[in-house]
């Protein structure tokens, strides 16, 4: 019995060492873009990310607002479009005051 406590207390006891070998990774900055990445020990790199889920870059933000102007733009097109195709429904459903009714 106290062997097997043994065997267990030595398993976790190498277990729990790996674990702490990890190192943290390090934020880098991009001097170009300013952007912010996340560089591990054994050299693999990731983008880091703000909590709200957009790329921590200075420039993000901004893109995001451009897209939002865009997406905008394109609904307010469609509304007219849809409007002005309306007007052509009606103008062609409307009976011809020039003509007789049958």
């Amino acid at each position: 019995m106290i062997a097997r406590i043994g065997a267990i207390g030595t398993i976790l006891a190498i277990s729990g060492g790996s674990v702490q070998a990890l190192e943290e990774p390090v934020v880098w900055r991009d001097p170009g873009t300013g952007c912010a990445y996340l560089l591990g020990p054994q050299g693999g790199i990731a983008p880091r990310y703000n909590r709200d889920g957009s790329p921590d870059c200075p420039d993000s933000r901004a893109g995001s607002r451009v897209v939002d102007d865009t997406v905008r733009g394109i609904a307010q097109g469609l509304a007219a479009l849809q409007r002005e195709v309306e007007r052509l429904r009606d103008r062609y459903t409307a009976p011809d005051p020039s003509k007789p009714p049958l």
